[in-house]
């Protein structure tokens, strides 16, 4: 008799600095340590049933609740309703259909069921724009070699995998457009009066002795690797405007932004200025649907002062 293929995983990755996440710090600030054992239990029935969502209903809440000590079925209701507040699950499929997911969870069961066909995520739940998906689903499994792609000659070979060694050639055509717009975007990200460079009558700073920890170079002359926890503490001026920094730095973690651009973004916008064009750039960059493959120098192109003259005000 056949056996039934499982649906959910076996397994889920989580990453080394999972704890130390701005979101799951906040989540933790608010609802307590307990809150992390709901937030595991969640993240495990996703990727163990259907693999890359579940409905947030009585059911779940109650079979959350009998594995917890503390918690009882309406606290865990609450904690992962927060999770979805501070960015943990996607709010609009929350909304619209009850269910938590994110596009990390999307992305890591495509992954990790490679090869298979993107009609294992239901179209009104994705989250992944379309041609990603198929490069997941096109992906062969371990030991089968990876599929290598040439986007500028549209050919394409595979390379076997070897235990010590993958060398992926020749290098695309669209790894190497990337490198050169990385390259170009670290020798000039930063506008001139930013916090950085002296900053500005108007512009927010960090204490004296923190500056290090957001790009001025130490001695020797090696600048500071910028961090989430960096950027964190950059407070804005008080000139009493109205702002939105911590919803600025949140979105901008959604979207996966780095912390040099981060930086930028929030000199750029005035610490988040509210009405400056940065927030009609993230309804665009989620209209887009991962369309839009950088929204960092998309926001950045946004915030550009000869455009919205961020600072005057």
């Amino acid at each position: 008799m056949a056996r039934i293929k499982k649906r959910g995983l076996d397994y889920f990755p989580m990453n080394t600095d999972f704890l130390q996440s701005r979101s799951v710090r906040r989540l933790l600030k608010r609802e307590g340590d307990a809150a992390l054992a709901a937030l595991l239990g969640a993240l495990s029935i996703i990727y163990d049933d259907e693999g890359y969502f579940v409905r947030l209903d009585d059911d779940l809440c109650e079979d959350l609740s009998d594995g917890l000590f503390s918690l009882e079925a309406a606290d865990v209701r609450r904690v992962l309703q927060t999770a979805v507040e501070v960015g943990l699950f996607d709010e609009g499929m929350f909304r619209e259909h009850g269910i938590l997911t994110s596009e990390e969870i999307q992305r890591q069961f495509l992954f990790i069921k490679r090869p298979r066909k993107r009609a294992l995520i239901d179209e009104r739940y994705c989250l992944l724009p379309p041609d990603e998906e198929e490069e997941n689903a096109a992906a062969p499994a371990d030991g089968e070699g990876t599929k290598v792609q040439d986007l500028g000659t549209k050919s394409t070979q595979i390379v076997q995998k070897t235990p010590e060694n993958v060398d992926f050639t020749p290098q695309s055509t669209q790894s190497k457009e990337k490198e050169s717009i990385e390259k170009q975007s670290k020798a000039d990200l930063l506008p001139n009066g930013s916090p950085q460079t002296g900053g500005t009558p108007a512009a927010g700073r960090m204490p004296a002795e923190e500056e290090g920890d957001v790009g001025v170079k130490k001695p020797g002359g090696a600048p500071y690797e910028w961090t989430h926890d960096a950027i964190g503490r950059l407070v804005p001026p008080p000139d009493g405007l109205p702002r939105n920094l911590d919803g600025l730095r949140l979105t901008m973690d959604q979207f996966r932004i780095t912390p040099r651009e981060q930086y930028a973004i929030i000199c750029l916008s005035n610490f988040g200025l509210i009405g400056h064009p940065v927030w009609q750039g993230f309804v665009q960059l989620r209209a887009g649907r991962g369309r839009i493959r950088e929204p960092g120098r998309f926001l950045l192109s946004l915030c550009h002062p000869k455009k919205v003259g961020v600072g005057s005000g």
